[in-house]
């Protein structure tokens, strides 16, 4: 596999190097708006931080239908599995309660084992997403220490001749995945746009052995809905916004059977989420923008274990009812960011704010069935170019927590693009981040897992420094490529962890292990050439933290990182319709670690490397109102992988670690009328 992969990479470096200078389409060069952290909204080259742009129209190639789906191929990404709290993500070496995802622009909540599970992320009405690397904490306060993930919903304005819309999906995938939905918009009396959609994805479950009725990967049934109405006249812009989800995991039992009888126990672990948002966008002037957004979130999350007669199957299950065996827990956020943002004039922006976050938790598995933590902020930025070719970008935060004192939070940001074709970019951020509820509250506790809170743990505060460089190579008129170079270190104190109480039940509880640090270098090289895209990168992810220094390694741990995607469009010049093929890899290095028990006990980490690859064929049908997308998953047939030391859902004393049911076809139909 080793050997696939330096071929594969070296290839499609041989190929970037032989096109480099030829013509490519007006297409490659479009400027992308960004919106998240942003005074206003600016085109993807003027930003003072670096934001990687993801399309719909790249969502749509890779067959993505989840946020999962679409991160694991990204460079400075490691997602990890679980088949009961999904699926995690780390970014630049820092684990998910560090990474903060919005959806348009609201924070959602939802977290298990610290992470919120990316396969509950529906892409079927996200039109973009926007990453960025790095702490926003000035804006986005708490759980922004890592970086921040924006998905950006489709927003469909009807014109003067269409007052109504239908949209559809179908999708299928050879591993048992069955999804469908569908949903509309409608302008009423050309006042404001109605759009509603639903969808249902279902899965089947999988287990290598077919004679046992417990499914390694559990079977999971997910319902996904969205309404919004969109009022958009003169200076003042009205949207409301409810999302809700419902997910539905089965998790059969091993059967128990004696001489007397024989029984399983099986659990069913569903989930509930609702966001419901208010935005509302006053332009003032050409000038001034101010905007309040407002938002309920609710998340639920019920375990029920039910007892299985196996000698008769026809009797209807029983309930278990026991404290360990059923549980019931809710959180609530109520969050409310206003900003005014002024752009004086071309030399200077100014933006300032408010943000508050009130949270709440209770349950049977919450300690003393109750929490809560609320969070106050002011927050202020400016924008200077008064310096020729430079950006300046500082920011403030000043927080006040209900439980834990928070300090104030600086950031600087500077783009320099003083050298022709050269663009340089540092940012500095300061981190804070109160321990979540669940970290101090929740104890979760199934077949597979026993994870305690902890009310003793300390904030984390971190430094994080980012510094770019994007060269572009104009070849003629009409002929652009980019090269791009990423390089980041970060400090996390107090940075909080799950540590092993009892390896061999699984036990674990979260504690703050001191120190953290993690440091990085990527390359990226992108071109298109006529009908041809590649894009191929390199990524160095280096860990430490005070575990190494007790096996007498002062040093970081590396783990490299290879990412290509190479599309060929056939025929037609009219880039929406031709058919396109494309190709997905990402090699994921083995990753070395080390962490300490709560007895400061070393115990080792270890993640074996591996490689996925996809390839895929989009057309769109019928004057582009149809669109087909058809493919093969995980080529290489990846399955497990080598893993010790690490919370993974495989059970007790097994070294191996489930990455995918294995190789699949999947058929993907959308359309718009």
């Amino acid at each position: 596999m080793t050997r696939f992969t330096t071929y594969l990479f070296l290839s499609f470096a041989l190929l970037f190097y032989n096109n480099a200078k030829a013509q490519i389409d007006d297409t490659a060069v479009l400027q992308l708006v960004v919106f998240t952290g942003e005074i206003a909204p600016t085109t993807s080259s003027k930003t003072v931080q670096n934001v990687k742009i993801i399309t719909f129209k790249n969502i749509e190639r890779q067959g993505a239908i989840n946020l999962r789906d679409v991160l694991i191929k990204e460079l400075n990404i490691r997602i990890d599995n679980d088949n009961i709290l999904g699926s995690s993500m780390s970014l630049q070496g820092i684990s998910g309660q560090n990474i903060k995802i919005l959806l348009d622009g609201v924070p959602m909540i939802g977290r298990e084992n610290g992470n919120i599970d990316l396969s509950q992320i529906n892409l079927t009405n996200i039109d973009r997403i926007e990453i960025i690397e790095g702490p926003l904490s000035v804006i986005y306060g708490t759980d922004a220490l890592g970086g921040v993930i924006n998905l950006i919903s489709k927003k469909v304005l009807l014109s003067k001749e269409k007052q109504s819309q239908l949209s559809g999906n179908t999708y299928y995938e050879s591993i048992g995945q069955y999804n469908i939905g569908g949903g509309g918009v409608v302008n009423v009396n050309k006042l404001m746009d109605f759009s509603a959609n639903v969808n249902r994805n279902f899965f089947a479950g999988y287990n290598p052995d077919k004679n046992s009725r417990t499914m390694l990967w559990k079977p999971k049934q997910q319902v996904f809905g969205n309404f919004s109405i969109l009022n958009e006249k003169g200076k003042l812009r009205i949207r409301f916004k409810t999302d809700i989800f419902n997910e539905k995991i089965e998790n059969k039992g091993e059967p128990v059977i004696n001489h007397v009888e024989a029984y399983a126990k099986d659990q069913y672990y569903i989930t509930n989420r609702m966001i419901s948002s208010l935005s509302l966008d006053y332009k003032r002037d050409s000038n001034t923008y101010e905007n309040l957004l407002t938002s309920f979130s609710f998340y639920s999350r019920d375990m029920i274990t039910y007892l299985k007669d196996l000698v008769d199957p026809g009797l209807p299950p029983t309930l278990v009812d026991n404290k360990e065996s059923q549980s019931r827990n809710y959180f609530l956020n109520f969050m409310t960011r206003g900003s005014y943002n002024k752009q004086y004039n071309k030399n200077f922006n100014y933006q300032y704010g408010f943000d508050i976050n009130l949270n709440s938790a209770f349950g049977t598995r919450i300690e003393n069935d109750k929490g809560k933590m609320n969070d106050y902020a002011a927050f202020a930025c400016v924008e200077i170019k008064h310096l020729k070719n430079f950006n300046i970008k500082p920011g403030v935060r000043a927080t006040y927590n209900s439980r834990y004192p928070a300090p104030f939070i600086p950031s600087i940001q500077v783009q320099y693009a003083g050298v022709k074709n050269l663009t340089v970019r540092y940012s500095y951020g300061k981190g804070f981040r109160a321990p979540s509820l669940k970290e101090l509250y929740l104890n979760f506790v199934d077949y597979n897992h026993n994870i305690q809170g902890n009310t003793e743990l300390k904030s984390e505060i971190s430094n994080n420094h980012n510094f770019t460089l994007r060269y572009k190579i104009k070849l003629n008129r009409r002929a652009q490529i980019f090269l791009d170079n990423g390089n980041f270190y970060n400090h996390i104190y107090n940075q909080i962890s799950l540590v092993s109480l009892n390896a061999n039940i699984n036990e674990y509880t979260y504690m703050n292990i001191d120190n953290f640090k993690s440091i990085g270098t990527n390359f990226n090289a992108s071109l298109q050439y006529k009908n041809l895209n590649i894009s191929s990168g390199f990524a160095l992810t280096g860990i430490y933290n005070n575990a190494f220094k007790y096996v007498n390694e002062y040093k970081y741990n590396y783990s490299p990182e290879i990412r290509s995607q190479v599309s060929y469009g056939i025929g037609k010049k009219n880039i929406k319709s031709r058919t396109t093929l494309s190709l997905f890899y990402k090699y994921n290095g083995k990753r070395i670690g080390y962490s300490l028990s709560d007895t400061r006990a070393v115990v080792q980490t270890k993640i074996m490397d591996y490689s996925m690859l996809d390839f895929t064929i989009n057309q769109p049908l019928y004057k582009k109102k149809f669109n087909l997308t058809v493919g093969c998953k995980n080529i290489f047939n990846v399955t497990n992988i080598n893993s010790t030391g690490s919370l993974t859902f495989h059970s007790s004393g097994s070294n191996s670690m489930p990455v995918s049911i294995g190789r699949s076809l999947f058929f993907q139909l959308n359309f718009i009328l």
